[in-house]
């Protein structure tokens, strides 16, 4: 709940729906980041839609943090995340490109066998505009748009 709710500050005060209303999306959010279980979750529910004052409130969010400080750490994970997924992602299309190297460098090597005789180092040109093409995409922007 938040830290002014009146200019007294008076927690004997009843509370309205919509003051129940915020409590309900600040557990909400604490669920969903782990703080609650779903258990404590129904139970504080319970809790919030039988409270008669502004001290009963306060009492079902008293051991969470804020919601707005909440949302500030929240946003600032879920941009490490999505920039750590990145990565990764780049980091697979590198492994993909070994096992292709690996492939490739498989059926030349079969093909030198089989033939007695090196042949041209023909997985050089695939290997290397992939390469290419790998290394240009650290250096282009990414359409983040997504189709909701």
């Amino acid at each position: 709940m938040g830290k002014n709710v009146d200019k007294d500050d008076r927690l004997d005060l009843r509370v309205s729906n919509d003051e129940r209303e915020v409590v309900v999306n600040t557990l909400g959010l604490a669920m969903g980041e782990g703080r609650l279980t779903l258990v404590e979750y129904e139970q504080r529910l319970d809790a919030v839609w039988a409270s008669r004052t502004r001290g009963d409130l306060a009492e079902v969010v008293r051991d969470l943090p804020d919601a707005e400080q909440s949302t500030a750490h929240e946003s600032k994970a879920r941009d490490v995340a999505r920039t750590t997924s990145e990565w990764r992602e780049y980091l697979d299309e590198w492994r993909w490109w070994f096992g292709g190297a690996v492939v490739m460098n498989g059926i030349w090597a079969v093909q030198w066998i089989s033939d007695g005789e090196p042949t041209a180092y023909w997985p050089l040109w695939p290997l290397g505009i992939w390469g290419i093409i790998l290394i240009a995409m650290v250096f282009m922007p990414e359409d983040n748009k997504t189709d909701d």
